[in-house]
């Protein structure tokens, strides 16, 4: 069973004893937070983040920041699309050309409008060689990219947020719904750190450098069979997915001989909390979630090898 529309899900508005908990609706779009706002509002909700105020590498904000510079400019029936690509690389030095691309029926042809440059050991912005075009305004392009890398220096982005994020939700033991890009259900035991999760959206759409607005919302989720028996489906289909990249990473430290202790009881424990998030769900279903005991048995031997590989190691370190 797996749920293929909204209608099928059944929502309560309010809180009750009969729910199962809350389905989550948020969006990150293109975040942008300065990292010293982002630390304060972890700190001050309670929130895990280690990035603290470390800076993003100048090369990588370089990077990001010509990337997002496109256009695509429509002139009767011209299409032209405008954006950066990599160019020759020296030492030190990372160049990436601003070029018009025209799109033909047989071929696309590239006129260059710019270089843009960054020098790794000065960390110098820098743009030249910018030529005239009757449709697009490369000096405007390329002053873009210097606002955008001094802003990407400052700031932690999307992925860096989704990282806080993805963390948190597994502290809720949420799921992901398959029919949405970002719905979640949060079981009912974790609903007051939900709070929370939406606060820190909400504040984080106040910081945010971007023009684009975030989202968040939640409702309460009905307890009864009909809806047990949805979330069950559900579970099974996030699970899987951990289960076998859980698998597969544990199989890399065995046949590739890791040696590190620290790496090793890290996923074990990894497994050891996936396992009790199977029983947490079994507890708020009423039902034994039988269907991937075989995975699991499988995992939990991949486990046990790590396990031995990890006292092996911390052994041979005594006796050294």
């Amino acid at each position: 069973m797996s749920i293929t529309n909204m209608s099928d899900l059944m929502a309560v508005k309010g809180d009750s004893g009969d729910v199962l908990g809350k389905f989550l609706y948020f969006s990150l779009a293109s975040v942008q937070v300065e990292r010293n706002r982002l630390t304060e509002l972890c700190q001050s909700l309670g929130i895990p983040y280690a990035g603290g105020n470390r800076k993003n590498k100048s090369g990588d904000a370089f990077r990001s920041a010509t990337g997002d510079l496109y256009q695509r400019v429509v002139d009767g029936r011209h299409i032209y699309k405008v954006y950066c690509r990599d160019n020759q690389r020296e030492a030190g030095i990372i160049s990436r050309e601003l070029v018009k691309e025209t799109l033909g029926a047989e071929t696309n042809k590239y006129v260059k409008l710019a270089n843009i440059q960054f020098d790794r050991e000065t960390e110098h912005f820098g743009y030249g060689n910018v030529a005239y075009d009757p449709y697009v305004d490369p000096y405007a392009l390329c002053q873009q990219a210097e606002e955008l890398y001094e802003i990407y220096k400052l700031c932690a982005g999307r992925k860096q947020i989704e990282g806080i994020t993805d963390t948190y939700l597994d502290m809720m033991d949420a799921i992901k719904i398959s029919i949405h890009g970002r719905l979640y259900f949060v079981p009912k035991t974790h609903m007051a750190m939900l709070n929370i999760f939406e606060d820190f959206i909400e504040a984080l759409n106040i910081h945010n450098r971007n023009t684009t607005p975030l989202t968040v919302n939640s409702m309460y989720v009905l307890d009864d069979q009909k809806q047990r028996d949805k979330m069950a489906a559900e579970f099974y289909n996030h699970i899987r997915k951990e289960i076998e990249l859980y698998q597969e990473r544990a199989e890399h430290f065995i046949v590739s001989n890791c040696q590190s202790v620290a790496v090793m009881d890290r996923w074990v424990l990894k497994i050891a909390a996936l396992e009790e998030k199977k029983r947490h769900y079994e507890e708020l279903l009423h039902k034994e979630l039988d269907e991937l005991n075989g995975e699991f048995s499988t995992l939990r031997m991949f486990s046990q090898e790590l396990q031995i590989k990890t006292r092996r190691l911390q052994s041979m370190k005594k006796c050294a």
